[in-house]
């Protein structure tokens, strides 16, 4: 089965493990779907208040700037510990013609006033998104969200379904939740399975979707949320491709370091494209351990503002190695600055950190070993 992917608004390739957005596009016959996916733990409440009020704004323009698409919806979301580390999806709809089009986001806080701005290019071919994402929508209250990757058991819900829509023909479609299975033969465009009553009967049990062509079995996992798809929320791609500097090698970074601000999203993509440790997959595992890598390290190593986490020594160290395999520190030696010392004994590798200024930022001492 020839698999095409959907685009990502954020340039990214989209998989069923997605490598970080906020908006996820899906091109069918009868019109575009936008995916808005929000971070519940980037909601922001006003002191004492039970709800957020939130503008959604989307716009749509075409290569003459004309606008092609607009819509806004107001959202209340309420403060429950329950939507901790899920995302909210929110989805619109519009049939475009092939060509190249900008998509200008904005999420407004209606009480405090800060905002969050968004500004991507996507390109509109003439095929057609042939499988799409796999969305698991879970239902509380009357919200909808999508749970957490990390979750190992169903989150407490009301309901949860599968949703996907396809246009490839396919003989089969199964949905299965351990050991039961949702059969849709012959299926056209969309299948919605429930499978609550599986779910409360078996809330550990794995959830997968197949597909069958021709004898042919396509097996995919339903789309989870995870932290660090709010990756590119976080970094502009003038950061990412800073953040490239540290695995790329030296010819790579003489090119990326020259290449001019518009064609940075092109570029990231043919980057990752060649870092991939399994082309003709859907899955890039190298881009997605370093966005989580990159995330980490922001929230672990950020001291101040002006330094954040990923830029620190130890930020640096940890996205290009990952977890140490032993950490030895002292805070309060004798005679000596305070010190952390990583040790990779897997690559031979250790690296001693000093906290010279006393405020908490550690900086490698012994830099000639990293290289």
């Amino acid at each position: 089965m020839k698999i095409k992917h959907s685009l990502a608004l954020l340039v990214l390739a989209v998989h069923a493990v997605l490598s970080g957005q906020d908006i996820i596009l899906e091109n069918y016959p009868e019109g575009t779907d936008f995916w808005v996916v929000i971070p519940y733990n980037m909601v922001k409440f006003k002191l004492g208040d039970a709800l957020a009020h939130y503008q959604l704004a989307l716009e749509i323009r075409d290569q003459t700037k004309n606008i092609v698409y607009s819509a806004d919806t107001d959202l209340a979301v309420p403060k429950s510990d329950w939507l901790k580390d899920t995302a909210l999806p929110y989805a619109f709809k519009k049939a475009l013609k092939p060509g190249k089009y900008q998509v200008l986001l904005r999420l407004k806080n209606l009480s405090l006033g800060d905002k969050y701005d968004l500004k991507r290019t996507f390109i509109i071919g003439d095929n057609y998104t042939e499988i799409g994402q796999a969305y698991f929508i879970a239902t509380k209250e009357g919200i909808e969200f999508i749970p957490p990757a990390a979750e190992k058991q169903a989150p407490a819900a009301d309901s949860w379904s599968i949703r996907q829509k396809f246009t490839t023909a396919v003989d089969s479609i199964h949905v299965s939740v351990g050991d039961s299975i949702i059969s849709y033969i012959s299926p056209a465009k969309e299948i919605r399975a429930d499978i609550t009553t599986f779910l409360r009967n078996a809330p550990k049990a794995p959830v997968k979707i197949s597909f069958y062509e021709h004898n042919i079995r396509y097996v995919m996992d339903p789309f989870l949320y995870d932290q660090w798809f709010s990756y590119n929320a976080r970094y502009s791609f003038e950061e990412q491709i800073e953040q490239l500097r540290y695995i790329a090698n030296q010819n790579e970074w003489n090119s990326l370091r020259k290449i001019p601000e518009e064609l940075y999203p092109e570029v990231i993509e043919k980057f990752w494209s060649v870092h991939d440790p399994s082309p003709g997959t859907l899955r890039n595992e190298t881009r997605e351990s370093f966005y989580q890598r990159v995330v980490v390290a922001d929230e672990r190593y950020t001291i101040h503002k002006r330094l954040k986490g990923w830029k620190s020594d130890r930020g640096r160290i940890y996205i290009k190695y990952g977890e140490p395999d032993e950490i030895h520190s002292e805070v309060h030696p004798i005679d000596m600055y305070p010190y952390i010392v990583w040790i990779y004994y897997s690559r031979n590798l250790e690296f001693e950190f000093a906290d010279t200024g006393g405020f908490g930022q550690y900086k490698l001492r012994n830099k000639d070993e990293e290289y």
